[in-house]
């Protein structure tokens, strides 16, 4: 059994090297949910986010790439964020993406997180059209790693729709 386990592995690394690398466009996403989903005080947040066409690396499955975007809350509160995503593709059509954005948040009316600077840290799972655009759902958690004087931390329910451009 070991011995057949090992050939699938190694033809499965052969048949790996062959393929040629993901290609995948600049993508601008468009997405509206819950921020604080899982408290009591809940409102609705939508977020922008851009998402580059450049690889910092990719194969045939991973691609990773930078992220920049904002997100706010029906509460005036805002998030400016920066980051990496890390596109893994099991096939052409399901993506899943870890991704970590540091950023600055702003309170407005909306709930106090302790400290300007936070960090989001989410996953999402996409599906991908035949013309590259997506639709899924994200989840994630905005923290300041206990930097500040209170981090209660926070995490959104996000559905997105994501836009290749040109």
């Amino acid at each position: 059994m070991k011995k057949y386990l090992l050939i699938l592995l190694f033809s499965f690394s052969l048949s790996a090297e062959q393929r040629p690398p993901i290609e995948d466009p600049k993508l601008l996403s468009l997405g509206a949910g819950v921020f604080n989903i899982v408290r009591n005080k809940k409102t609705a947040n939508f977020q922008l986010e851009y998402r580059s066409d450049f690889a910092l690396y990719k194969n045939w499955m991973i691609f990773i790439r930078p992220l920049v975007g904002v997100m706010a809350t029906t509460q005036a509160s805002a998030y400016f964020y920066g980051g990496i995503a890390f596109d893994f593709f099991f096939c052409p059509q399901v993506v899943f993406t870890p991704s970590f954005a540091p950023g600055i948040y702003i309170k407005g009316g909306g709930m106090e997180l302790g400290f300007p600077l936070e960090y989001r840290s989410s996953v999402e799972l996409s599906y991908r059209f035949k013309n590259k655009s997506r639709l899924g759902g994200m989840f994630y958690h905005i923290s300041n790693a206990s930097l500040g004087f209170r981090n209660p931390g926070t995490e959104c329910l996000v559905f997105f729709y994501m836009i290749p451009l040109p």
